[in-house]
């Protein structure tokens, strides 16, 4: 009687379903997978190690294949290599041999799952890190602007208050103040603020570009848009007429 296999070698691509869908491996034996039952192939166990080889060469140009791929097109070849190597010992021994593949075979499998599980908390820290980096950038850009609005501020109060040319400050607070400006407007003027698609949240360090020089001019309009740009209130009260509150951003601009 032929000999067969007495235990399933699965494929690459029934072990890893995602590296069917690489154009480069599609000329390489990923398919390839032995049944219950299928004649002993001699050649099988070369044709798989050769695999290993051939995407350890890939590697270096194919992002996708990772370390654990490897790990499985290795022990995969050790697998066919072993159960081959059975022929050579007694019919006595076979079982002993294949409990001994069953058993390297679930080891592997733990450590494909170590593996996996490292890469995982590799990302997160990646992601983690990212994160902090994003965060202190952040605090960075808040302390230059405070540093900057604090000449600012000084040369804004040297201004003469028949002659405005004030110079904006630089926004100190991260998001927008939407709601702010609708805490500070009465019902009549809540048509003056824009819906919160329309809204682009202006980075921190950085100055109106509708500014302009002379408050005078400023309309119930351009204080929500000033509001929101700064994320700030500068005191304003729902009750304040149009006057009051460009005398207290006035009053903001120069403390």
């Amino acid at each position: 009687m032929a000999a067969t296999y007495l235990v399933a070698v699965p494929s690459l691509a029934d072990t890893f379903p995602e590296l069917p869908h690489i154009p480069t491996l599609a000329n390489y034996n990923i398919n390839e997978g032995k049944a219950i039952g299928d004649p002993l192939d001699e050649n099988a166990a070369y044709s798989a190690e050769r695999t290993v080889h051939e995407l350890e060469s890939l590697k270096r140009i194919v992002p996708e294949l990772t370390h654990a791929h490897l790990e499985g097109a290795k022990n995969r070849a050790h697998m066919l290599r072993a159960i081959h190597a059975t022929r050579a010992v007694g019919a006595g021994d076979i079982l002993v041999a294949l409990d001994e593949i069953r058993r390297t075979v679930d080891d592997n499998h733990i450590m494909l799952q170590q593996i996996q599980a490292a890469m995982q908390q590799q990302q997160a820290a990646v992601q983690q890190i990212q994160v902090t980096m994003q965060q202190q950038q952040v605090i960075l850009q808040r302390n230059q602007a405070m540093i900057a609005n604090i000449r600012l501020m000084k040369q804004n109060d040297m201004v003469p208050r028949d002659r405005e040319e004030f110079t904006p400050l630089q926004k100190t607070t991260s998001g927008h103040g939407r709601d702010l400006a609708i805490q500070a407007s009465q019902p009549e003027h809540l048509h003056h603020i824009p819906p919160i698609a329309a809204i682009q949240v202006a980075e921190v360090g950085t100055c109106p570009p509708f500014w302009n020089p002379v408050t005078d001019g400023y309309t119930m309009r351009t204080i929500f848009q000033l509001i929101i740009f700064y994320n700030d209130d500068f005191g304003i009260q729902p009750a304040d007429d149009v006057e009051v509150r460009r005398s207290k951003f006035r009053r903001w601009l120069c403390s």
